[in-house]
């Protein structure tokens, strides 16, 4: 780590800007801006009005500490937990007083240039007093009775599946059957609908032979997760307990927005603020297979009618296995286009006819109906995806087949592809048995934070932040998963040196345009999902990409100069038919537990006419696409001739390519490669690595990395995904660039002195702390024949001397501390033998006079280094504030303000809120030092939950370095 007073680098910097035109006037705003990131470059956070208990004190108090510490918005969401707790009962949801209090947040964010959002429900998604059942959504039911022709028939045939009492009647249908196959002759479909009685009953004259009679209606789908958590237990909020709307149909979601959009833009107007975009949350209600209209929609999008087909649904085969599974893939396919337009799209349309923009976190994070999520995600200003933490990190690191981050990329490639800037992450949830509240600081958030920026997230909203009145107490309460970046956080004081972290990575990684050598097509299977940033084996290490869906090469992407391009300015060098949701089948057991899906292993032989023709015309204006040839069209629209087409089209792109003996073919300007992965067609066309490492091989999750370009700048984020300290070569594909090191935690840029350039790429070698990460930057043009002319771009330090006994702290007495306490070694507090100390939560201050034991040399840089801190301190030195430090390493700069003799120290430890509440449990409610939830869940803190590591840890040292010689300063 690297520090300089800010004097000295100054001076350096002035003294390069004078000796030549170093830098633009965009790498002057880049490198103001690391500093000092804007607002758009903050990140937000998900405002909870949890079961709206709220008052404008604690409106007023969570903004202004929000523009305080660095978070530059808020999503507000009104919505309940898992439990009734009577102690969180608060106003009635969208009453007079709740207009009022909504009014006053709005014009408050507007005083604080608080951007602000508002998700559009009761609950995750759409839903409210307003739906009713007609509005709700639904899926198709069926009964079916087979009877013997040749004669009258009367008889009650039977209501099928009802849910809550509602269910309407679509069609009565007989088919001739043979019995033995099940197998049901299409083109025999009798509409038989006026032959039943509204009570079922059912009279008609049967032709001879066997027939299946099928009562086709429609019901509430049931499900009631999001519905669980918005209004739970009959509380005040229970005034909203609607359904979920039917996503299939837009006349819901006009009935939706016409009640509670309106409402809100008018309270909006009436305050004279503004908001910024509507929100719609995960997707958790489930899957729904119908709506009112859907034979139309069917009709509109397959071009065929269902209704011959409908015994498909119950089981029955119509001619063959084949022919019954393409029929079902267009039924799914109808569900996923309605919900792509008819939801996700209208909404899109609906608020920006109202001047907002829209965002969506589409496509999870389980049970989701059949879905194109990169359509989805298209339709909206802001797509989002969202990732988890735990407890405790892997003992290997950051293995990403442990991570909970299963949609970032799938986030990340719909913003690269429909053209958006920001890719949003709902960050750092967390939901676990006995250990979800107050057990996690910042340094244990980092590595998630890293990893998401390496999958291509660009934008957090924190999860989450309960507004809630001061008089509540500490800690407060809580929804039942997050983080609760609430101003009543123990390190609340200390967090924008976190924020600030987060700020300027996205800020960078903002930037720009990604860069990404392959462009995988995931098909046209449903549902349409993408994998995470694992290693993929066709792609291989050091490469990147995203990944495009259908609509996105046909209507998006075109060809120059032999790179598939899209309209604002992504390029690819390859398009790769991956036509499934991965070849790996690790991570496809992945994906199919998270979302709860049966994800394909095998490639799919399917793709549509239009998707191939489009492809030849790529191919023949010079694009270079990876693949086999399919086989067949998709679904039953002009079978089974579209087969036929599809067979002709890709043997005139193939030709005589067989995978194995011949897999590469000239077609027009450009290629068509069957047999090879991206990484075999990369390397022989002379295209590397983009980023590499030595012994990557047998490492390869070591570290990670994320490119963007800007212009003629190009920066790398480079990550250690290990809790070690480590150093490597890392090679990456630019020459003809100075390389600078820029530090996100402390806003400090250097020039790399040690590197080497050769054949298209520079060399740079870089040392981590545990879970470190850097922006590798390089902007400034040089000879590619230049070399750096320093050893190392980072100097060595020695232990000078070792302050680890002796140290005076005191707590605070009003959190159950003693007021002053001797510490003879460093200790962990859970360790002592104090309960004052082992359950306290709160900031302790350690105190400490010493002389140096050595002579300060010229040119030594002088650090006071902590050791190790759970989990959060902040330093005073000789009566100077030096900050905060939240993340290894645990050192700070010393140098300015130390003495031979007479030097005072003080430090500021805060741990977490854990082990306060832990030991509360073990206390009569009325001895108790925090105030929160008394009813139970699984995810509580309780009595027997293990304490969680607290304290200054150690060993606290004074380390000295050189560093002139070796390292060039830019500023900070």
């Amino acid at each position: 780590m690297f520090k300089y007073s800010y004097k000295y680098a100054l001076m350096v910097y002035l003294l390069l800007l004078s000796a030549s035109p170093i830098f633009s006037q965009k790498s002057d705003e880049l490198r103001h801006s690391f500093n000092a990131p804007p607002n758009q470059a903050k990140p937000r956070v998900y405002w909870w009005w949890l079961y709206n208990r709220i008052n404008k004190e604690g409106i007023t108090r969570d903004l202004q500490e929000f523009k305080e510490k660095g978070i530059s918005g808020v999503n507000l969401i009104c919505t309940g937990g898992y439990a009734g707790d009577k102690a969180l009962e608060g106003i009635k949801w969208l009453s007079p007083e709740w207009r009022e209090l909504f009014r006053h947040a709005v014009s408050e964010a507007k005083r604080l240039d608080i951007e602000l959002g508002f998700n559009l429900s009761g609950g995750w998604t759409m839903l409210g007093p307003w739906v009713t059942y007609d509005n709700a959504m639904k899926k198709v039911v069926q009964s079916d009775t087979i009877i013997a022709g040749g004669k009258k028939v009367s008889m009650k045939l039977a209501q099928p599946e009802t849910v809550e009492g509602y269910y309407k009647d679509v069609w009565v249908q007989a088919f001739r059957i043979d019995t033995t196959k099940k197998l049901v002759d299409a083109e025999s479909a009798k509409d038989l609908t006026l032959y039943m009685k509204p009570d079922g009953n059912f009279e008609w004259k049967a032709p001879k032979g066997n027939w299946l009679i099928l009562r086709t209606g429609y019901t509430l789908t049931g499900h009631t997760w999001s519905r669980w958590f918005a209004y739970p237990q009959g509380d005040t909020f229970a005034e909203g307990a609607g359904y979920e709307i039917d996503y299939l149909s837009k006349a819901a979601l006009d009935n939706h927005f016409n009640h509670l959009g309106t409402i809100i833009l008018d309270e909006v107007k009436k305050a004279g603020g503004d908001l910024a975009y509507f929100w719609s949350d995960s997707w958790e209600c489930g899957k729904l297979t119908w709506t009112q209209d859907f034979p139309k929609q069917f009709m509109h999008y397959r071009k065929y009618d269902l209704k011959p087909y409908m015994a498909i649904l119950s089981g029955y085969t119509v001619k063959d296995s084949l022919f019954c599974k393409r029929f079902q893939e267009d039924f799914d396919r109808t569900i996923q286009d309605c919900i792509a337009d008819n939801y996700y799209g209208h909404f899109y349309d609906l608020c920006h006819k109202n001047g907002l923009n829209v965002g969506n976190e589409a496509g999870g994070p389980n049970d989701i109906p059949p879905q194109d999520v990169l359509k989805n995600l298209g339709r909206c200003d802001i797509p989002a995806g969202e990732f988890w933490v735990h407890y405790k990190l892997p003992e290997d690191g950051m293995n990403s087949r442990k991570s909970a981050r299963l949609n970032l990329k799938q986030t990340a490639s719909a913003a690269h592809i429909y053209g958006r800037r920001e890719a949003q992450a709902e960050a750092f949830t967390q939901m676990e048995q006995d250990r979800t509240h107050w057990s996690l600081g910042p340094y244990d958030l980092k590595p998630y934070a890293n990893d998401a920026f390496c999958e291509g997230i660009n934008r957090f909203m924190l999860h989450q932040s309960t507004c809630q009145p001061p008089e509540d107490g500490k800690p407060g309460y809580e929804f039942c998963a997050g983080q609760h970046f609430t101003p009543n956080l123990t390190w609340w004081e200390q967090s924008s040196a976190f924020f600030s972290y987060l700020s300027r990575c996205q800020y960078l990684l903002q930037e720009g345009k990604f860069v990404g050598d392959v462009c995988y097509y995931i098909g046209e299977q449903t549902p349409s999902l993408v994998p995470p940033q694992y290693i993929i084996p066709s792609l291989g290490l050091g490469y990147d990409c995203d990944y495009t869906n259908a609509e996105v090469i046909l209507t998006r992407m075109s060809v120059k100069d032999g790179k598939i391009f899209l309209p604002d300015g992504m390029s690819y060098r390859l398009l790769y038919l991956q036509n499934c949701v991965s070849p790996d089948k690790e991570i496809c057991e992945a994906v199919s537990r998270y979302q709860q899906l049966e994800v394909p292993t095998e490639a799919s032989e399917i793709m549509s006419l239009d998707v191939l023709k489009k492809l030849r015309k790529l191919i023949m204006d010079g694009a270079t696409v990876i693949g086999a040839p399919p086989t067949m069209s998709a679904g039953l629209d002009n079978y089974p001739y579209a087969d036929n087409e599809v067979r002709k089209l890709a043997s005139e792109i193939w030709g005589d390519l067989d995978g194995k003996n011949i897999t590469e073919r000239r077609l027009g300007k450009g290629r068509i490669i069957w047999g090879k992965t991206a990484c075999e067609v990369l390397q022989a066309d002379g295209i590397g690595q983009d980023f590499a490492y030595l012994n990557q091989t047998a490492e390869p999750e070591k570290f990670n990395y994320i490119h963007r370009s800007l212009d003629d700048c190009d920066i790398y984020f480079v990550i250690n995904r290990t809790g070690k300290q480590t150093s490597n070569q890392f090679t990456f594909r630019v020459q003809g660039k100075q390389p600078e090191i820029w530090d996100p935690v402390t806003g400090e840029m250097r020039i790399a002195s040690s590197f080497t350039q050769h054949d298209g790429y520079t060399t740079v070698p870089l040392e981590f702390v545990p879970y470190g990460s850097y922006f590798v930057v390089f902007d400034k043009t040089i000879s590619t024949d230049k070399q750096g002319e320093g050893d190392r771009n980072f100097s060595k330090l020695e232990i000078a001397q070792d302050l680890s006994h002796s140290w005076e702290v005191m707590f605070d007495t009003t959190m159950g501390g003693p007021q002053k306490v001797f510490f003879k070694d460093l200790s962990n507090w859970i360790d002592r033998p104090e309960e004052g100390i082992k359950y306290y939560s709160g900031t302790a201050t350690y105190r400490k006079s010493f002389d140096l034991s050595f002579k300060k040399g010229n040119g030594e840089r002088i650090y006071l280094d902590l050791g190790d801190v759970k989990h959060v301190s902040s330093v005073r030195f000789n009566n100077k504030d030096l900050g905060v430090l939240w993340c290894t390493p645990w050192r700070i700069d010393i140098t300015d303000y130390v003495k031979e003799t007479g030097n005072f120290v003080e430090i500021d430890v805060i741990n977490l809120w854990a082990n306060r509440v832990i030991g509360d449990w073990k206390l009569p409610k009325e001895q108790r030092f925090t105030r929160t939830h008394d009813v139970f869940r699984f995810d509580m803190l309780r009595a027997s939950t293990p304490l969680t590591d607290a304290g200054l840890l150690g060993p606290v040292s004074i380390l000295k370095e050189k560093v002139w010689d070796t390292v060039t300063p830019i500023t900070k």
